[in-house]
């Protein structure tokens, strides 16, 4: 009880020394649209608008970080990076990712360096159209930053960036599809929200068995098992490999009756 309280009295310090860290937080607005016509400027210092990224029908992967920070934005980002990796999905063909950074201070050079670090990693260099990173004023990131409902602080003693770990999944038309919280992240977990964000639009019949088998748990933040979804999803796969192996036996019987 004593190493418990000197703990609590240890982070109760740190709190006070520091009460950037007590506006860092998550306010979930799931389903709301990302606000349109904020200005920003990529990687290459081209002038462009957040709603270009929502054109071509893909589901977004979307991190805020800042590029000189020491170290949870690089966790975040090589985070979601290693479990997109671990995906049958492809970047730029079945879905985006974007970065902004929440410190107008940043600016082309420092988002295309570390565009090239996480690039590398990533270990697609060639992927830069399809994960741009941004930087832009504060007029543009603070109303995407509050639409997310994403509580960053600024600490003038440290010259840093108090921010929750946390990267957002967003549909095709801007909608905020899904929270996924940490710096490490279960492939599952990003594959389903994808999957949900796309709405169908990317994966096949197994994707589909997989989405009505697992349900998000939102006391958990995580996928998990959905007993009346397996029932289901059993169902549905026992269908179709009856159905297939009918077709198959009816192939079977017309080519040997064609054949006679």
């Amino acid at each position: 009880m004593r190493a418990l309280g000197l703990a609590l009295l240890l982070w109760s310090a740190a709190a006070a020394a520091r009460p950037a860290l007590q506006d860092v937080d998550i306010d979930e607005h799931l389903g709301q649209s990302l606000p349109a016509g904020l200005s920003f400027t990529d990687e290459t210092g081209r002038a462009v608008q957040l709603d270009d990224y929502f054109t071509d029908g893909k589901p977004v992967v979307l991190v805020l970080a800042y590029f000189r920070c020491p170290m949870l934005c690089d966790l975040v980002l090589r985070g979601i990076a290693d479990s997109l990796q671990r995906q049958r999905l492809v970047l730029g063909r079945d879905y985006r990712a974007l970065t902004v950074s929440i410190d107008p201070k940043d600016k082309p050079p420092e988002a295309a360096f570390k565009q090239h670090s996480l690039l590398q990693a990533f270990g697609d260099l060639d992927a830069a159209r399809s994960w741009p990173f941004l930087t832009g004023a504060t007029t543009s990131i603070k109303p995407l930053a509050d639409r997310l409902g994403f509580e960053y602080a600024y600490d003038p003693k440290s010259d840093q960036y108090a921010h929750p770990a946390c990267v957002f999944v967003i549909t095709p038309d801007g909608r905020i599809a899904r929270y996924l919280y940490g710096v490490k992240f279960r492939p599952l977990d990003v594959r389903l929200a994808l999957d949900e964000a796309a709405r169908g639009k990317i994966g096949g019949i197994v994707d589909r068995v997989l989405l009505t088998c697992f349900r998000y748990d939102p006391a958990t933040r995580r996928y998990g098992w959905y007993v009346r979804g397996i029932l289901r999803g059993g169902a549905a796969l026992t269908l179709l490999l009856v159905g297939g192996g009918l077709g198959l036996l009816w192939r079977r019987e017309w080519q040997r009756r064609s054949e006679s």
